[in-house]
């Protein structure tokens, strides 16, 4: 199995190299690499491996922005120190997620885990990509009409039309409409993000927007983007370079 380690801590490459190999002396690492632009040029210059293991905080941003960027199919085993990114990383060809420090138990398991499915998948003539696409199918979720919010003794339901943007503020998700109201949920972006569906873009780790909520959008310095919404807020709305294809894309769709 060809296998590719995204990982900006040289000890933990190294220790998960040496794990997975002593696994199995058959798998090969084909490259450790340690930051977001590093591993899209990469993946766009190589053949895609069969597997790759990545850390979620890179030094950049967050390695999600790499599979928005790239067209992959390959199963990513996420590894972090965080467990608040799971949903996420399942939309991401996230196969499994491990949480920092593993040692070589989890690693096994994880490697018995994929090796089952792909045994499993390979009686039947299929490949690992029919594999994500099955697992993808279990994970959808139904893009909600209206989204629930509970204020005191009343329970108030947002139209999801109605949401131009939601903001991550000190640790909570506000919901702003297109009357410029402000409603604080319990639930978190990532899980905004799954229920608002397709017309909503998470810009970066702060910002969820409506499409129909964008006035304009204008170069920004190092390639990046400034997107200019119709509603007034305080901080700037940037969307990465890794990240600025994969959006106006989306934009136009």
């Amino acid at each position: 199995m060809r296998i590719v380690i995204i990982e900006d801590e040289y000890l933990m490459a190294d220790e998960l190299e040496s794990l997975i190999l002593d696994y199995s002396p058959e798998h090969t690492i084909e490259a450790k690499l340690t930051t977001i632009d590093e591993t899209i040029e990469y993946f766009n210059h190589h053949p895609e491996p069969d597997l790759i293991f990545s850390d979620i905080q890179l030094a950049d941003g967050l390695s999600f922005e790499i599979f928005q960027e790239i067209d992959s199919h390959a199963p990513v085993v996420f590894c972090t120190a965080y467990d608040e990114y799971a949903l996420e990383a399942f939309k991401a060809n996230g196969i499994d997620y491990i949480l920092k420090p593993f040692d070589s138990d989890t690693i096994t398991k994880t490697l018995d885990k994929i090796h089952r499915l792909t045994k499993t998948k390979s009686d039947n003539d299929t490949t690992f990509k029919q594999v994500m696409n099955d697992l993808s199918n279990k994970n959808q979720v139904t893009t909600k009409t209206n989204i629930l919010i509970f204020k005191g003794d009343k329970i108030i339901p947002i139209n999801t039309s109605d949401i131009a943007l939601v903001q991550l503020e000190n640790g909570v998700s506000y919901l702003y409409t297109f009357e410029e109201k402000k409603y604080a949920t319990e639930q978190t972006l990532d899980a905004l993000e799954n229920d608002l569906g397709q017309d909503f873009y998470r810009v970066n780790r702060q910002f969820l927007i409506n499409r129909k909520a964008i006035h304009h959008v204008s170069k920004y310095f190092a390639r990046k983007l400034l997107v200019e919404v119709k509603l007034d807020t305080e901080e700037k709305i940037i969307v990465s370079k890794a990240k600025s294809s994969d959006f106006l894309r989306w934009l136009q769709a």
